[in-house]
């Protein structure tokens, strides 16, 4: 092979690779847009202030394999088709606080654990109900006293506090000096950023990885081997993982000191994709403990007087965790939230709330749930 064929024969590689690749990106990036920030939420100083919609703002949010989802807020910036306004006699409010998952995120409205609590408590219930979503991406850490005390505000008969994994890893973030999420850092330029921003963003990267890893068979073992982002399932648990639970019940403190001992407060437990998983298809779990952290966190609630409910022992045998999760971008899909919204309903009669047990009618089903 002559000395020219070692610089022409990976051109045309890389044009053979540019001809097939580039209309494919193009092409999915029309049919699978992709328009992940929700431009109403803001990520403002000072850091103990809860992130927050502005309110009565509208934005239009998406990621490939899921709707576009209308992001609409009342008067106050909540997520919440009623009014924020007093508290009615004779009616039941419930006010939701934690970050992106409570808030539900890449969910239509009607399908988020709010809206679907809502509609099987006015099922359930003789009063009027409505509920107000306080949630909003990275309210955890010392933010969530902000949104307690603004959710106590509205008087409430009961405070859920929604939290995940990955809400115990964003905790202790956001008690640091780290940037706002969503917020641009600066002094970042340079083709090698843009170069990897670009290539986050592709669509092909995107869609394969999606096809490859919604298959619970192939997600599972990759990420099983993320390190510490799956120690919380491994026992003894990691020094990192004692640390995040010790910053939650930290967390369950502040939000009770925040609202008082007498407004009923309830832990609302969503398991991770993987996790989820693993308790649906235990063969998936071997040599890991699915269900460990749910019975620590059950146990510091209980410790400050709060209520746990556990979406977890609601996911049905055999369901592949991309018929209740986004595949690639994990949160909780509108199937899933039908479950964590069960979870919630459940809970809430499991807990004696007497406002809920006095004007309702149990459901024949209750969730897991933990006294304090």
């Amino acid at each position: 092979m002559e000395r020219r064929d070692y610089f022409i024969l990976p051109l045309i590689v890389i044009a053979t690779v540019l001809v097939v690749a580039v209309p494919v990106e193009a092409a999915l990036r029309i049919f699978f847009p992709y328009s992940e920030a929700d431009r109403c939420v803001v990520y403002g100083d000072p850091r103990p202030s809860a992130f927050h919609a502005t309110p009565n703002c509208s934005s239009r949010i998406k990621v490939p394999e899921g709707p576009w989802v209308d992001m609409k807020y009342n008067a106050c910036g909540y997520r919440s088709t009623d009014p924020c306004t007093p508290k009615k006699p004779e009616s039941l409010r419930l006010a939701v606080i934690g970050s992106s998952l409570a808030a539900g995120y890449l969910v239509p409205y009607d399908e988020s654990v709010s809206a679907r609590a809502r509609e099987s408590l006015t099922t359930l219930c003789r009063l009027p109900v409505d509920v107000q979503n306080l949630g909003a991406e990275g309210n955890m850490g010392v933010r969530l006293t902000a949104s307690a005390e603004a959710a106590a505000a509205l008087t409430p008969d009961a405070i859920v506090l929604v939290v995940s994994p990955t809400d115990l890893v964003l905790d202790n973030a956001m008690d640091q000096a780290a940037p706002a999420p969503g917020a641009v850092a600066k002094h970042q330029a340079g083709w090698i950023q843009e170069f990897k921003a670009q290539l986050s963003r592709s669509r092909l990267l995107y869609m394969e990885s999606y096809l490859l890893l919604r298959n619970d068979d192939n997600y599972v073992p990759i990420y099983r081997r993320s390190g510490h982002k799956a120690d919380f399932m491994r026992l003894p648990l990691s020094e990192d993982w004692q640390a995040r639970l010790a910053h939650l019940d930290r967390d369950i403190s502040r939000v009770r000191a925040a609202i008082g001992p007498d407004i009923p407060l309830i832990i609302l437990f969503a398991p991770e994709r993987a996790q989820a998983a693993m308790l649906a298809v235990p063969h998936l779990a071997k040599g890991m403990a699915p269900a460990y952290l749910q019975s620590e966190i059950a146990r510091r609630a209980q410790a400050h007087g709060a209520y746990f409910a556990d979406m977890s022992p609601l996911i049905p045998p055999g369901t592949p965790s991309s018929d209740i999760y986004y595949a690639m971008n994990g949160h909780l899909n509108g199937e899933g939230h039908a479950l964590l919204s069960e979870a919630l309903v459940g809970g809430l009669f499991n807990a004696h709330i007497p406002a809920f047990t006095s004007a309702c009618t149990a459901p024949s089903a209750t969730a897991e749930l933990n006294p304090g």
